[in-house]
């Protein structure tokens, strides 16, 4: 219980420096794979050069062409005259939660999401390669086209029932995100030739990456992202070590008194025990010595035996067994010889 307010901050802490080493870790590592990762270009040669690699892909590559739906485009469902190839329907209800505190905050809850997707590629020059999973992408750069925000019209009765429940509605918002037709893209994840169709996939060394930024500038934003956490990592590192600072000068502090208590209390000790001496009859017959030292009197009795054999100096290091009867020692106390 010393320690107890640094202890939950220090945990709080290395569980904050914890995740921010493993997203610097994660941006490393995908920064690394950009940097090697092949820039592609979709062209006529694009076909021949994937035959002569090994399992006709590559792991790791960039593209960059026009998105091209394969077949019908889907149509927007909100704005007229947008078309696409993949749409995101959201309806996210704002709404006040009262925490475990008793304070209110603003949180959001989506409500219903919905997703359409329509095959589609990238194409340049009149050659072009279709994108898997693009739903499965774990960046992907998408326009949202329409987004509204309606306030909830709130009566005395929904303040009383929010009050009691701790949960109070502000608004709902509908939004719809499109990928259009049309747009330009970047294209990061494996490069298949599968007969006689190019495909860019998820790849095995990490996700599938759309995106209207350049290598160059993704390359930028790791290093961007790397150096923000590097200064976090750094203030939450010097947290930890202050935190652990005060927990070792107070457990310092602590043991530097429980020495010096354990310094009076043996000193006290000591001088009771040269008190007793002086006190205690120097002319005892053989049966009024202590059986284990024989030169102090018989000063303590065992419990249950009741035999009377021990010093007290002795009966301090005697605690199991009667040195007469090898009894079973359950208790000691003080005993008065008259």
């Amino acid at each position: 219980m010393d320690f107890l307010y640094e202890s939950i901050g220090l945990g709080v802490d290395l569980v904050i420096l914890g995740l921010c080493l493993r997203q610097y870790v994660n941006y490393n590592h995908s920064g690394r794979m950009l940097k090697s990762a092949a820039q592609v270009p979709i062209d006529g040669d694009l076909r021949s050069a994937l035959e002569k690699q090994q399992d006709k892909k590559i792991p790791f590559a960039v593209i960059r062409g026009t998105v091209t739906p394969i077949g019908p485009p889907i149509r927007s469902t909100l704005v007229p005259g947008v078309s696409g190839v993949l749409q995101i329907m959201k309806l996210t209800e704002h709404r006040v939660t009262r925490g475990f505190a008793g304070f209110w905050t603003d949180n959001l809850k989506v409500l219903h999401e919905s997703a359409n997707l329509v095959p589609f590629e990238l194409r340049n020059q009149g050659h072009g390669v279709e994108i898997i999973d693009a739903l499965r992408a774990g960046v992907l750069d998408v326009d949202v086209v329409y987004d509204n925000y309606e306030p909830a019209t709130m009566t005395l009765w929904d303040h009383i029932f929010g009050f009691i429940s701790g949960i109070r509605q502000r608004g709902l918002q509908t939004s719809e995100a499109v990928l259009r037709e049309g747009s330009v893209l970047t294209a990061i994840g494996e490069l298949e030739l599968d007969g006689k169709v190019l495909r860019m996939q998820p790849s095995e060394d990490g996700s599938l990456i759309l995106t209207t930024a350049t290598k160059a500038t993704l390359i930028q934003r790791l290093e961007e992202g790397k150096s923000a956490l590097i200064f976090r990592m750094a203030f939450y590192g010097s947290i930890s070590v202050l935190l652990l600072g005060l927990i070792a000068r107070k457990l310092y502090l602590k043991r530097k008194q429980q020495r010096a208590e354990d310094e009076i209390r043996n000193r006290l000790e000591e001088e009771r025990r040269e008190r007793r001496a002086l006190m205690r009859p120097q002319n005892l017959t053989d049966d009024q010595r202590c059986v284990v030292c024989s030169s102090n009197p018989k000063e303590i009795i065992i419990l249950p035996c009741g035999h009377v054999c021990l010093c007290e100096d002795c009966s301090q290091h005697i605690s199991n067994i009667c040195p007469v009867c090898r009894g079973k020692i359950d208790s000691k106390t003080a005993a008065f010889i008259v």
